[in-house]
């Protein structure tokens, strides 16, 4: 339940397998999870007739196991997240983005992100310090060179200094390069 997960100490969790084919809420259970281990990946294994909410999805980035399933098929979906989390968390001042999970945590903030503003942020983040012209992000990231209208590049550094910033309008990390395009780093690297 939630109170004993509230009082439990989840750092050190790599993985977590949620059962509810018994008939328990999934949403609620994954929801309770990602809140008190926002770090680690979530599967979770449901009836042959359950109906998986979209957010359950988004929670569990799709690793959903609906019965029958082998215990075989459990191990392998376990083993696969378990590979990728090697290497995937990016840290930049007091920003960390685990790539596996989508999640980006700042202080007590965790937010999940989608997958575009996972990559847009990773390449910002490996890319700390420099100035990343408009081009080389509609290159890299969105797989091209049309620089017609660059405002989907826009909405997205604007969705990501909502998740990343105190305050968006006043962006510390995530900062606008007039005339060329953005410069990411943390508020120390002034």
């Amino acid at each position: 339940d939630a109170a004993s997960l509230q009082q439990a100490d989840l750092r050190s969790v790599d993985l977590t397998i949620i059962d509810v084919s018994c008939g328990r809420d999934g949403t609620a259970s994954c929801q309770a999870i990602s809140q008190a281990c926002p770090y680690g990946p979530l599967i979770l294994l449901v009836d042959e007739d359950a109906l998986v909410s979209a957010e359950s999805q988004k929670l569990t980035c799709g690793n959903v196991l609906q019965l029958p399933f082998t215990s075989r098929k459990v191990i392998n979906r376990v083993v696969k997240l378990l590979n990728h989390r090697e290497g995937s968390v990016l840290k930049v001042g007091g920003l960390t983005l685990n790539l596996q999970t989508r999640c980006v945590h700042h202080g007590d903030a965790t937010n999940r992100l989608t997958p575009k503003q996972t990559e847009l942020l990773q390449v910002f983040m490996e890319h700390a310090g420099q100035t990343l012209t408009r081009k080389f992000l509609m290159a890299t990231v969105w797989n091209t060179d049309y620089m017609g209208d660059t405002r989907t590049l826009d909405v997205h550094v604007r969705w990501l200094r909502e998740k990343i910033e105190e305050n968006p309008s006043a962006p510390r990390y995530l900062r606008t390069v007039r005339g060329i395009g953005y410069r990411f780093g943390a508020p120390s690297d002034d």
